[in-house]
């Protein structure tokens, strides 16, 4: 049978990550395959400024968290290879952004699968989730659209206030002229 001590080492391993895999908005799994130190060093780094957590995990033990979090999904086919994964707390889309990034400076790391709010994506979605603005970038643009109607309502009324001003002044001016 196995080491005792060791079986149960895996089986706390899976759980936690497990847990992770439930906490997460955003999880993607990607092959880091043909990556220099330095570039998954500069990877971790990118993902530690955003507040993901990059690790890589072994095949089996992701394949019996995931089975415990999404029984009825198959990542089968993500699990070949070399498999690390990027656990997304926050933003579900920075992820992918990120490794579409990295993906155009190095050719590396090749995206496998992603699951985005309990919803499963192939590779080529994984691209496309990449092209979806964050959400501080939509908050942003939705202030922007706020603003606009608000600034425009403002400037005009600047605007009137200063004509008005003037046509006083030159009232003004003129009387004092013809004293």
């Amino acid at each position: 049978m196995g080491n005792p001590k060791k079986l149960e080492l895996k089986k706390e391993t899976v759980k936690t990550i497990a847990q992770k895999l439930k906490d997460a908005k955003g999880i993607y799994l990607s092959d880091f395959k043909g990556m220099t130190v330095e570039q998954v060093n500069e990877l971790r780094r990118t993902f530690d400024k955003e507040k993901i957590e990059y690790k890589v995990i072994k095949n089996s033990i992701l394949y019996f968290a995931f089975k415990e979090v999404f029984p009825n999904e198959n990542i089968d086919i993500a699990l070949k290879g070399n498999t690390s994964v990027a656990f997304s707390y926050d933003d579900s889309v920075i992820p992918a952004k990120k490794i579409k990034e990295f993906f155009k400076k190095y050719k590396n790391p090749k995206a496998k699968i992603a699951i985005v709010d309990g919803k499963l994506f192939d590779q080529k979605s994984v691209d496309k989730l990449a092209e979806i603005p964050s959400k501080e970038e939509l908050l942003a643009n939705l202030v922007g659209s706020i603003q606009a109607p608000i600034y425009n309502f403002v400037w005009a009324l600047n605007g009137i206030i200063s004509e008005f001003v003037y046509t006083v002044e030159a009232i003004k001016q003129k009387k004092e002229n013809n004293q």
